[in-house]
């Protein structure tokens, strides 16, 4: 169709077509995580800190909210996710930052982000959703507190304002310079007047007032106060530092009674101020202590010296038990920040339950420092959790005996009762622990038969697959391919002396040494010579993985032989997978077969042949090319590997013919021998190639490594003196 328009023709084109997309182009494309673009919520809040090492890194939060320690790289990343740049994007800055190019850690990144609801596009589980529609939660019913009946809390409202106050209202005080040198006197001192205290025969747990009812409640209700003022140093020291208070209240722990505060606020300080957070616990401990066993060692004995040193003695054990490492207390933080090691607790553990073993029997590798520390800390860790019940049993044991009797042997039922629950309050706490610790080992002891087996298995995977890395025409072969090649291998005993494969034989077995020793025979003129040994690690009887093949040797057990055999069928069988691996198998293994023909390499063994096939570089050419011209450079020695050339040389205006050369045969020694460009052109008279060993490669491996310098020196010799053959 033409229209005119102002004298003009315009001619309607047709439109070109768009090839059409289908609707799972369009899920592909959305599905694909290296196009998703992360967007960061504008409300999130950063704090910058340094660690103990001066290494930068960043807190990442939102109110409320968990927080998410970024090191100085994922920092930048994060900070680049503003919706417009795809994660593939960001793996490109990634490796512009680092200099490696890691898509895994890219993606982690942006799901750990997402996981923690920092981005704009919440995660959607349609699970959890799908579970909802088909089984809609109950109306929450009354609780009495939160959490499990083993840790049943009960916050207390308005906790954030109460520490504020103590803070502004005297509790500043304790962190200045003079306050906190006088403390320090009055922990030294008033443990001394604590141990002169004991040494005299003061029992802490002597009945109060004649009543050992009234003695137990009091160091009941010393434990309430030591664990208030505890938890309270943690939160005034934490509000001292800007920090906020969630949460707090009274806790049942274990049916333990017990104050608790949350100063996670604390991971946005630095390292050292989460030091001085943990500290402030058992030192506010230690000062409590202190002040009563001063009081104590001034103070005529009587109602008030007993509670008082109850109350140093309640709070010297709880202290010094929550400065114990070994469990999640204040110690283990303290040492958790101090080493800068978040989760140590739990990264030990699991380092001694799996990856330790395998490092050592499997890997059979020296441990790291970092590895070392996971393997002592996890293993007293895992020690102590268990030994810690029975030390508890037998502490109090001891302590509650003297205390309990008098009660039961009181004529009542009433006092009865009283010191039954006595019993019961210490027993059941340490009954449930025991349990769940006992049932926890159980199932560990209960698995131990099966890991010991995986164990074992491991080991000896890793042992064949340490023999395979050896076989040369296996390199690069992907690790499971691998694996799979080293589990389905059958393991075969040769006693001595006896024969493994007999020379003209044909067979279909590919055999690797794992232990001991074997001869090589040769038959020649009618009787067996030695040529050479095998040991561990050596293969031999490849040839018959390529089919038809037959045995160019004798080989006899010196020792007991241990063999790991593949029969042909097996060996292509788990290679079979990924695409092209066996074609590239069998060219290796062809390759490997043409070299043992080449007259020049004949007296080369296995791993000779191995080096030497993996330096040769196959060139092509065609008839009438030329591979090397006179007068050029000489920077090759060449080996014709099949087809046929032409050796000329000009001199003048003639041109000579020197020689033919076939498969087998080679040339360009010349120019590398004497340092002297080529002296004739060699080109293909039949399409062929050629191995090609450079230089470099020609003075280390043929003139140093494969002693062939002689015979070739020779041949060069013969060649430059021939008056028919010239030069090259």
């Amino acid at each position: 169709m033409s229209a005119m328009r102002g004298g003009a023709t315009a001619e309607r084109r047709p439109r070109a077509m768009s090839p059409r997309r289908s609707v799972w182009n369009d899920v592909a494309d959305r599905a694909s995580l290296a196009n998703y673009r992360p967007n960061l919520r504008a409300d999130l809040i950063w704090v910058r800190l340094t660690t103990r090492h001066s290494e930068p890194y960043a807190m990442v939060y939102l109110p409320d909210s968990e927080f998410l320690r970024l090191d100085e790289t994922d920092a930048y990343l994060t900070e680049r996710m503003d919706g417009s740049r795809p994660v593939s994007q960001l793996v490109v800055d990634y490796f512009e930052r680092v200099g490696t190019m890691d898509f895994e850690a890219v993606a982690e990144l942006v799901m750990d982000l997402r996981a923690y609801n920092f981005l704009t596009d919440p995660p959607q589980d349609v699970f959890v959703a799908l579970e909802q529609v088909l089984h809609p939660p109950q109306p929450p019913r009354f609780r009495f507190g939160q959490g499990s009946m083993l840790d049943l809390q009960f916050p207390l409202k308005r906790v954030d304002g109460f520490v504020s106050w103590l803070h502004d209202h005297g509790g500043w005080i304790f962190y200045t310079r003079p306050v906190l040198l006088a403390s320090v006197i009055v922990t030294l001192l008033g443990l001394a007047a604590c141990i002169v205290e004991i040494t005299r025969g003061h029992d802490p747990f002597a009945p109060l007032g004649g009543s050992h009812v009234a003695g137990i409640l009091a160091l009941v209700a010393a434990y309430i106060l030591v664990t208030f003022i505890h938890e309270s140093a943690h939160a005034v020291t934490s509000k001292h530092f800007g920090g906020r208070i969630s949460e707090g209240g009274f806790n049942l722990y274990y049916l333990m009674p017990a104050w608790y505060v949350d100063v996670t606020d604390g991971w946005l300080q630095p390292w050292y101020r989460r030091m001085a957070i943990s500290w402030a616990g058992p030192y506010s401990g230690f000062i409590l202590a202190g002040c009563c066993c001063l009081l104590v060692f001034v103070l005529p004995g009587g109602f008030l010296a007993t509670v008082l040193f109850k109350i140093a003695i309640v709070s010297y054990i709880d202290d010094a038990f929550n400065l114990m490492p070994l469990l999640k207390l204040d110690g283990y933080y303290i040492l958790a920040d101090w080493l800068e090691m978040p989760k140590l607790r739990e990264r030990a553990l699991a380092f001694i339950a799996g990856p330790l073993w395998r490092v050592v029997f499997v890997d059979r590798e020296k441990l790291t420092r970092r590895e070392l520390l996971y393997t002592v800390f996890g293993a007293l860790a895992a020690i102590y959790s268990f030994a810690s019940i029975f030390i508890a049993l037998a502490w109090w044991g001891r302590r509650l005996r003297p205390m309990v009797e008098p009660l039961w042997r009181t004529p009542g039922l009433l006092t009865k009762v009283f010191a039954a629950l006595v019993v019961a309050a210490i027993a059941i706490p340490l009954a449930i622990g025991f349990g769940r610790r006992l049932w926890r080992y159980q199932r560990h002891i209960r698995n131990a038969p099966k890991k010991a087996k995986e164990a074992v298995e491991a080991m000896r995977i890793r042992d064949r697959l340490s023999l395979l890395q050896d076989v040369a025409f296996l390199e690069g072969v992907p690790d499971a391919v691998a694996e799979r090649l080293a589990r389905a291998a059958r393991v075969r005993t040769v006693r001595r002396g006896a024969q493994v494969i007999r020379q003209g034989d044909r067979g279909d077995e590919f055999f690797v040494i794992a232990e001991g020793r074997a001869a090589i025979l040769v038959r020649d003129r009618g009787e067996d010579r030695l040529v050479g040994h095998y040991a561990t690690g050596d293969f031999f009887g490849e040839r018959a993985l390529l089919g038809g093949g037959v045995r160019a040797a004798t080989i006899l057990a010196d020792t007991e032989l241990k063999l790991l055999v593949f029969s042909r069928d097996l060996f292509w069988t788990e290679l079979a997978g990924p695409v092209g691996w066996q074609a590239r198998v069998r060219q290796a293994l062809e390759e490997r077969q043409r070299l043992q023909t080449v007259p020049l390499f004949k007296g080369l063994g296995e791993r000779q042949l191995d080096l030497l096939a993996v330096k040769l570089q196959t060139q092509a050419f065609a008839e009438g090319q030329a591979i090397v011209r006179q007068g050029d450079e000489g920077d090759s020695f060449y080996v014709v590997r099949e087809g046929i050339v032409d050796v000329t040389r000009q001199d003048g205006r003639a041109r000579r013919k020197l020689a033919t050369l076939k498969a087998g045969d080679y040339f360009g020694e010349m120019a590398l021998l004497y340092n002297q460009p080529r002296m004739a052109t060699v080109a293909g008279k039949e399409a062929g190639s050629v191995w090609r060993l450079d230089r470099h490669d020609f003075r280390d491996l043929v003139g140093r490594y494969l002693d062939l310098e002689g015979p070739i020196a020779r041949k060069a010799r013969s060649r430059r003196l021939s008056p028919t053959r010239g030069r090259r």
